[in-house]
């Protein structure tokens, strides 16, 4: 089986407005106050073999247009045409020593890498959770993300994912400490103890500011507290680790190469918030969460607005692989459309794993061509 022929787009879906219960600022997106996100964009890859085969995949890593149509036409067409799919570890091996620019190319790379993984499925007729080690979990449960909503906004918003059994829930901090802290016991208040809840600092505070956070919040049984400090400062993990009971976890720590395994070997960190995109795949996700395990260490899949094909790809890895004990975050449900023939279903706050060949899934190529930038 050869590979004959690639396409690669940019997709943007428009996002629910925030007074219909849209998604409402996350730290980091300069938006007006009240103002929501309005649209989800990725990279789609259509990868088609002289079998007629065709394989789906999806990144969230988009540079800009003419830097990635660049890439595409420079580097990853010529390496993928007239290869076979079942290479797909040579294939991005080959991209990976090509690209410059790790998380970016992790990012552009594993949407190849999905959609090979989706030819291998369907040509063996069997799942992708079935090539990596077989079905652990039939669903899948979602940590809902919540971004940044007025009191009064937040309670109403409470009442919606209480209603839809939803059991976890993520928001963001990292403005202000103080207002954090406040922040954090007023969800509690509301949520009570029967749903978890995580936040998500984004690399915000300093290691006093993370000290004086984590103090103010150490009796609210957090799930745990995501990347309070910058990146590659292991001995402060140590330390704020030590000075907590609430759990401390990485996420952008997790796309530079090495430092999640730093991490491990220093046990500075109880959870890492991992991703497709940023890890590079399924290929290397299934190693490093094997490596987890035998470490030890849980990990949680983070979000960046998937459209269906990469939460396809995302639920195959949380089926299938053991280290991923902890809820996923997502977006999901904010999209006002998808380009997939039926959206992934959600039933009490958990995903349903696509059982079919492949991904699972059925793209719509007419919502796709009407959903592309052109």
């Amino acid at each position: 089986m050869k590979i004959v022929d690639v396409k690669s787009l940019i997709v943007e879906i428009p996002l629910i407005p925030l007074a219909e219960g849209g998604i409402a600022p996350y730290r980091g997106h300069n938006l007006p106050v009240g103002k929501g996100l309005v649209k989800a964009s990725s990279l789609i890859y259509k990868v088609v073999t002289d079998e007629g085969i065709i394989g789906w995949g999806e990144s969230n890593q988009i540079i800009n247009k003419a830097t990635h149509l660049a890439i595409f036409e420079n580097l990853i067409k010529p390496a993928i045409l007239g290869r076979d799919p079942y290479d797909v570890l040579k294939i991005c091996s080959q991209l990976l020593r090509s690209i410059e620019t790790p998380v970016a190319s992790n990012g552009i790379i594993s949407g190849v890498e999905i959609a090979c993984w989706d030819i291998i499925g369907k040509a063996c007729n069997q799942p992708v959770y079935n090539l990596i080690g077989g079905r652990i979990r039939e669903n899948i449960e979602i940590a809902y993300c919540l971004g940044i909503y007025s009191e009064e906004e937040t309670v109403e918003k409470i009442k919606q994912i209480k209603a839809q059994k939803y059991r976890v829930i993520k928001t963001k901090g990292g403005e202000n400490v103080e207002l954090d802290i406040q922040r954090a016991h007023f969800f509690r208040e509301q949520l009570g103890n029967e749903i978890k809840l995580r936040i998500d600092m984004n690399r915000a505070y300093d290691v006093s500011e993370a000290i004086r956070y984590l103090n103010g919040v150490d009796e609210l049984n957090l799930e745990y507290i995501e990347q309070p400090i910058p990146t590659s400062q292991f001995s402060a993990l140590q330390s704020l680790r030590a000075r907590t009971k609430t759990p401390i976890a990485i996420n952008e720590d997790c796309y530079i190469r090495h430092n999640l395994f730093e991490c491990i070997k220093r046990n500075a960190i109880d959870i890492a918030v991992v991703d497709l995109d940023q890890i590079g795949g399924i290929t290397r996700m299934t190693k490093i969460a094997n490596l987890c395990s035998e470490a030890g260490l849980p990990l949680a899949h983070h979000c960046g607005f998937d459209m269906g094909i990469k939460l396809a790809a995302i639920l195959h890895v949380n089926a299938a692989l053991e280290a991923f004990t902890h809820a996923m975050d997502s977006t999901y449900m904010a999209h006002q459309d998808d380009i997939l023939t039926e959206k992934i279903v959600v039933k009490d706050g958990n995903y349903l794993v696509p059982e079919l060949p492949g991904l699972g899934i059925t793209v719509d190529e007419e919502k796709v061509e009407k959903y592309t930038v052109d």
